[in-house]
Order: structure tokens, then sequence, then C-alpha cells
């Protein structure tokens, strides 16, 4: 394929390499004339601004050049610069952009002042692009299903997930992840949410008919006798009443108190639960045995193809259809997700401290690898072949420095002749 980029720089460099030449050969076509002339005030000074126009073209013409070969073919000392310092260019490139774009205190210091968590989220909550971000996922979604459709990618995930979940001792992390969990008395607040929704179902009607059903079918069952005399209707509400209210007492009781003894004993039972799934030889084995009859065990092999199967069908036909639930529900997201960042300053500052964080960790390491690739691919470029990239990229600017010699030579040629023949310092 032609590199039109490449064919429109060179035409230009050659413009240019043709228009500083045609002012040089002006300036010598200026000084021959005048050799031939009467040898009149204004004709010598001519001659003297031709003279240091030639010697200002000339010496920009070698500067120039020197740059990126040797002047004539000479191998003249500090010429073809460029080409002889290719490797010295490759560290110096690759140092100039690990202290300028990779320092992790430049980094820290461009995420603290264009807050891109900020940026996202303002971003993210805009109806257009939220739906850009749903269509772009919904798309990787359909090319994900494409890629996991083949048998080969198909058998290589099973292979991978069974050689993964062999390697894995269930009970130890199963452990960790409790320990995890709790840690931080992260696991009263499951507490606090059960006891809520717990409350909350009391309230409901329905719960107090059952337990005033049960109680009624409890007094003719085991009371015949009584219940025949007693009103049990009157009875199964009231025990319903006092069942209700004594729960509803007693789970406030613990809601309220952060040292309740109900907490105490949950406590200690996740902990030794979850010590007891690192650590006991009992747990271990039977982690081992859950384990090995999910790898072998062919229903529940065809089992975990089926849901992957049915899984897989509805997110084709979503996704094939006129507006995929899958792309919607993914905008929903992003929209939420958008609105919550933006009004939490406490989430948004967590969030990009997070990221100054990772950056200023990964940059080192990062830095490392890019400037190491930046210089070894610099290192292994042909030098003439990079030079004259770097010529065709900057060589027309670099002709207007030999232009503008060869004009400001004549400008000073003429400004020393006119100083050299004032009153007083000719003779």
């Amino acid at each position: 394929m032609v590199d039109v980029r490449a064919m429109d720089g060179e035409a230009k460099l050659r413009r240019m390499q043709y228009l500083a030449l045609g002012c040089l050969g002006a300036a010598a076509a200026l000084f021959i004339v005048t050799i031939f002339l009467p040898p009149t005030f204004a004709v010598r000074l001519i001659k003297a601004g031709a003279e240091a126009a030639m010697v200002g073209g000339l010496a920009d013409w070698f500067a120039v050049v020197a740059l990126f070969r040797h002047p004539m073919g000479l191998r003249i000392p500090h010429t073809a610069i460029i080409p002889k310092g290719k490797d010295r260019i490759a560290e110096n490139l690759a140092d100039f952009v690990r202290e300028k774009f990779l320092n992790p205190q430049v980094l820290t210091e461009l995420i603290q002042r264009s807050d891109p968590i900020r940026r996202f989220a303002t971003w993210l909550e805009k109806p257009a692009n939220a739906r850009r971000v749903g269509r772009h996922a919904a798309n990787l979604t359909s090319a994900w299903l494409d890629l996991v459709d083949e048998k080969s990618i198909q058998s290589f995930i099973g292979d991978a997930a069974r050689a993964v979940l062999g390697k894995l001792d269930l009970s130890q992390a199963l452990g960790s992840v409790l320990t995890m969990l709790t840690k931080g008395g992260r696991h009263q607040q499951l507490l606090d949410g059960a006891l809520e929704q717990l409350t909350q179902a009391l309230r409901k009607p329905a719960v107090r008919e059952k337990v005033a059903a049960f109680v009624v079918t409890w007094l003719k069952k085991e009371h015949k006798i009584k219940q025949m005399v007693l009103p049990t209707e009157w009875i199964g509400e009231q025990a319903a009443d006092a069942a209700q209210k004594g729960l509803e007492n007693f789970l406030s009781e613990v809601a309220n108190s952060p040292t309740h003894d109900l907490r105490k004993t949950f406590d200690d039972a996740l902990k030794s639960l979850a010590q007891k799934l690192k650590d006991d030889g009992e747990f271990r084995r039977k982690g081992e045995e859950i384990k090995e009859w999910i790898q072998n065990n062919p229903e529940m092999g065809e089992y975990t193809r089926s849901l992957w199967k049915a899984l897989r069908d509805w997110l084709s036909e979503d996704l094939e259809s006129g507006a995929p639930q899958v792309q919607q529900q993914i905008e929903r997201i992003g929209l939420w997700l958008g609105k919550k960042i933006s009004a939490d300053d406490e989430l948004r500052a967590s969030i990009n401290g997070h990221i100054e964080s990772l950056a200023s960790n990964a940059a080192p390491q990062f830095a490392d690898f890019l400037t190491r690739h930046i210089s070894d691919t610099v290192r292994k470029w042909d030098a003439q072949a990079m030079s004259r990239q770097i010529e065709v990229s900057i060589g027309p600017d670099l002709q207007y420095i030999r232009i503008s010699g060869t004009v400001v030579g004549f400008v000073i040629g003429l400004v020393l002749f006119l100083v050299a023949q004032a009153p007083g310092v000719a003779h």
C-alpha cells in the first residue's frame, strides 16, 4: 500500500529544497553579474550583499545537511549527527517519556487536577452517552457469544475451569472469603438487614393469620375438650398478637444494642465456622468431596451445560430483537451510576484516591516496560531510514533556515559595506 502522507512529505521537502537552492543561486548570479559591471558604489554595495548572502546560504546548507548525512559525502567530524546519534536519541527519548509522562508525581498531579471520575460521571449521565455504552456492551456481548459458541473455545473454557477448580482448596477458599466478609464487623450489617426484614414480615397480616391459625389448630388437636369451651379463635388472635409484639420487642432490642448477646453469638459462630473451614480436617475432606463431585458428576455437567444453553439462547434472542433488554438495562445502570457518582463527593474522592494510588504504584513498572520498548525499537531502526523520516518530517521547516540565512546574509553584507564606507572608517 502506498503511503500517501510519506509521498506528500517528500514532495514538500523537494519543493522547499528547490526554493532554498533558488535563493542561493540568485545570490550567486547577482555576484557574478557585479563582477562584470563598472565598480560603482551601488555595484560594490550589491556585490558585498551577494557575497554575504552566498556565505550565509552555504553555511546554513552545511548545517542543515550535517544533521542528516555527510555533506557532499565528506566524512567531516560532527556531521551525520542523527544517524550517528541514533542510540543516544533512543535513550534520550525513552528518558523524556519516563520523566515527562510516566513520572508518578506527574500522573498523580494530573489526576488531582483533572478529576477524571467527575468527568466520567458527567459524560455518563447524559442519555446519549449511556445509550452509546449500552450499544457497545451489546455488540461486545454478541461478539463474545459468537466466540464461545466455537467447540474448540468451549472445550478450552471447560478444561480451564476444571483445572482451576482442581487446584482450588474449596474449604480453605470459603474460609478466607468468610473471614474477608466478616472483617470490620461487616456481618453485623447483614444481621441488621435480616432483623429489619424479619420485623417487616411479622407486621404483615398474612403472617398474623398464619400464627393465629397455627394456635387454633394446635388447640383443636392437643386440647380437644378445652377447645370446645374456650374461644379458640380469640385465643389464636391474642397469641398471634403476643408473639408479634414479643418478637418485635426482642428484634428491636437486638437492633439497638451493639453489644447484645445474640450479636456476640452470631459473631462467634461465624468466626468459628471460618476457622474450621480453613483448619479443620473434616471440613477440608468434605470440601474435596464436593469439588470432586462438581468435576466428575455427569448430572452436574449436564445441568451446567443446560443452564449455559438457556442463558446463551436468551441472550442471542434478546440481542437480535429490535430493543434488547440487555442494552436497555446497561443504559439504565450507566445513567444511575453517572448520577450517583456526580452527587456523591465522598465516593468520587475515594475512587480518585484509588486511581491515584494505582497510577503511582503501576507507573514505574509500566514506565520501565514502555521506555525499554521505545529504546529497543529505535535502536533497531535503520539509521539512514530513521534519518530520512526525520528529514521528511522537519526538513521543509529547516529549508526556511537556509532561505533566511541567504536573506539575512545579504542584509548583513549591505550593512557591513556601508559601515566600512562611512566617513572616518575607510582609510
